[in-house]
């Protein structure tokens, strides 16, 4: 009977053991992975630097001096956060210093009793219990711990109502849900925590969220595929990456969806290590705004989706600096139709333009942040090589000639203020664009600040063709299209005289076939950051700016422009560029059409139904659309097709091409529904 006895003592011993490890689990496991990551990046002796400067306004009751708690923003809690990362730190200089304890529990009682809030509601409810959670996972790795009953208050404080089916919003809150739930071992707490940072990932037609093409809308259908989309990219990578190999886990369909968010749109509009501007929304006014940081995101998704390891791996070198802005880039073309959005990348340079709707929101002006980006959805265009060619330049823009716009020249930033906050409706329907994949062509029928324009964009390898008809104002200053406003770097040459103009600055090539008035700047500029974000510094800066546009005069009624964008060129090349490859077959107000014949392409943006015969060709149509037709001369050419303003269910066509020997008629059927205004393609084939 005794030796009956052992093994049941044993085996319950055992599994009491196993019982109290399981209870650990898994708030132990998620806890322990955000503390690592909490540390990601840390440089110890900056960190006591700043930590010892701090320390000398903070008062003896846990107060800073020169923080006012009326309008609390980042700090005190990123300080506080700051003195919780170097007293548990065995490698800082501060590890376990009496004296930082004191400060941290000082400080964050003062917190607790002052209970600051703000007027925007994100610092309340994300950015306060985000950072209070982040402090005490932090001190719960410290030798000497927080006081009990403080924790237990701090905790209470950290409770929100969350929000549910607000994109990246939902999932910004749920973080500080996870955080808790680890904290209490609350299990409640954590199952709605992983519900939530995973709503998101999801498909949302025209609600907050991705799209069905790809793109992210925040604040109603709005692109935002680097502001919120970041946000959106960033908990949701923390979440698969804390929760992976859990019960918790990322379920394989969400997966995919987040993947290929990161993949084929999110990682695509990082340049080097720099955004595209036209991605950032608001965001653009910030400091830095434009720098991505992605190295330790990328990092983690090779964790969970090892199956895309050396996308990932490349992606890292050239946002890190290892490798040059174009390594292992892939070129391809994306038209967002849903979110007027186009992306244009070769390895060796980015293009996108950004344009609006009546089906989607202009760039959102919002808690006075973007003050000035009136034009930003009118057509702006990016144009990148190393990344960095806007970077921290905003301050300084002349704001009625971003990049790609046709607006009117304002005497000063009164003209390019936004006046009303949030959700303004584009004002136009015929925006959107033809893609198969690697080439395209978008437009835009600007009506807008009372200048009207037919613009449009035709994208090949080594140039980008930018055509503007139709050009007509009644206002009473001039009208420009800017070309580029971007850093001045190096020298600036540029040709005189009549007929054909053209410049290059900075490795990028414009020419003018038919020259223009063409008009050139590169002195230095002057502006502030709170001129375009009030919460930013009024420190006066003056940089020198790169500034190339052209003048339509006071009241055009029919103007127009032609001009070619070549990046990755000297002026050696420029001169060598083979111009006759780029033939402009029309360019009205009714129709505009390009063909490259050395990549035997045909590509046109019909406004309203018509005809185009050139060079042997004949091409019908019988209502407005975008179209697109590879291989032209062959005789088996491809017709791609779009529908920008999202409202025929088929279009019909009727071709004549020089490699055919009978005239193709087609009838067009097009996508509808979710796919509203996607690319339609069609063999032809005697």
């Amino acid at each position: 009977m005794i030796k009956l006895k052992m093994p049941l003592i044993l085996f319950f011993l055992c599994f009491a053991t196993f019982f109290a490890v399981a209870q650990e689990e898994p708030y132990a496991v998620i806890m322990e992975r955000i503390t690592q990551d909490l540390q990601l990046g840390v440089n110890d002796g900056v960190l006591a630097k700043r930590i010892n400067k701090d320390q000398t306004s903070l008062n003896a009751d846990g107060s800073w001096a020169d923080i006012n708690y009326a309008d609390a923003q980042y700090n005190p809690l990123k300080r506080i956060k700051d003195m919780a990362t170097a007293y548990m730190r065995p490698s800082n200089n501060l590890y376990n210093h009496a004296e930082i304890h004191a400060a941290i529990v000082k400080s964050l009682q003062n917190w607790l009793d002052k209970n600051p809030k703000n007027k925007n509601w994100w610092y309340n409810d994300i950015f306060y219990p985000q950072a209070i959670g982040q402090i005490l996972i932090l001190m719960r790795n410290a030798k000497t711990q927080l006081p009990l009953e403080l924790e237990k208050a701090l905790i209470t404080r950290m409770i929100r109502k969350l929000k549910a089916g607000d994109g990246a919003n939902t999932s910004d809150e749920a973080l500080h849900f996870l955080y808790r739930g680890c904290l209490t071992k609350n299990k409640a707490t954590l199952d709605s925590a992983a519900k939530y940072l995973y709503e998101p990932i999801a498909i949302a037609d025209g609600k907050e969220g991705v799209q069905v093409d790809g793109s992210y809308f925040q604040h109603g259908k709005q692109q935002a595929i680097a502001s919120y989309g970041k946000v959106f990219a960033g908990n949701s990578v923390n979440a698969a990456f804390y929760l992976r190999g859990t019960e918790y886990a990322l379920p394989k369909n969400q997966l995919a969806i987040l993947v290929n968010y990161l993949k084929n749109t999110f990682l695509k509009t990082i340049r080097g290590s720099f955004y595209d501007f036209n991605v950032r929304g608001r965001g653009i006014s910030r400091k830095d705004s434009l720098s991505s940081g992605m190295g330790g995101m990328v990092n983690k998704i090779k964790r969970f989706d090892p199956e895309n390891a050396a996308y990932w791996d490349a992606s890292i070198k050239r946002t890190s600096g290892a490798q040059a802005p174009g390594y292992k880039i892939e070129p391809s073309h994306t038209q967002f139709w849903k979110s007027g959005y186009t992306l244009h990348l070769r390895p060796a340079y980015t293009f996108s333009v950004q344009t609006a709707s009546t089906r989607t929101l202009r760039t959102e002006r919002g808690n006075n942040e973007n003050v000035l980006g009136k034009f930003l959805p009118d057509g702006a265009t990016n144009i990148q090589r190393s990344g960095s060619e806007y970077a921290n330049l905003m301050p300084v823009w002349e704001w009625d000639k971003i990049p790609g716009t046709t607006s009117r020249d304002y005497p000063d930033d009164k003209g390019a203020t936004i006046l009303k906050e949030w959700g303004i409706p584009g004002t136009t329907k015929f925006v959107g664009g033809v893609s198969d994949g690697a080439y395209g062509v978008s437009c835009y029928d600007l009506s807008y600040d009372s200048v009207q324009a037919k613009k449009a964009w035709f994208f090949f390898d080594k140039e980008v063709v930018c055509l503007g008809a139709g050009i007509k104002s009644s206002a009473k200053e001039n009208i420009t299209t800017t070309v580029n406003q971007a850093w001045l770097r190096g020298q600036v040459l540029s040709s005189k005289g009549n007929g054909e103009k053209w410049a290059i600055q900075d490795s990028i090539g414009y020419i003018f076939p038919h020259g223009g008035e063409v008009e050139i700047s590169n002195k230095p500029q002057t502006g502030s950051w709170k001129r375009i974000n009030y919460f930013q510094s009024s420190t006066e800066l003056k940089h020198e700016v790169f500034k190339i546009w052209l003048n339509h005069g006071v009241n055009p009624q029919n103007a127009g422009y032609q001009y070619i964008v070549v990046p990755g060129i000297d002026a050696v090349g420029l001169k060598k560029y083979d111009r006759s490859l780029i033939q402009v077959l029309k360019n009205t107000e009714e129709l505009q059409a390009v063909k490259h014949t050395g990549i035997n392409m045909l590509q046109a943006v019909f406004y309203k139904a018509g005809n185009l015969s050139a060079d042997g060709l004949s091409l019908t149509v019988d209502q407005p659309c975008t179209v697109y037709i590879k291989n032209l001369n062959s005789k088996n050419p491809t017709l791609y097709i779009a529908d920008p303003a999202q409202e025929n269910a088929s279009i019909n066509v009727s071709l004549k091409l020089p490699g055919l020997l009978k005239i193709q008629k087609i009838n067009c059927n097009l996508p509808t529904g979710l796919q509203a205004g996607a690319t339609a393609n069609f063999d032809i084939k005697e």
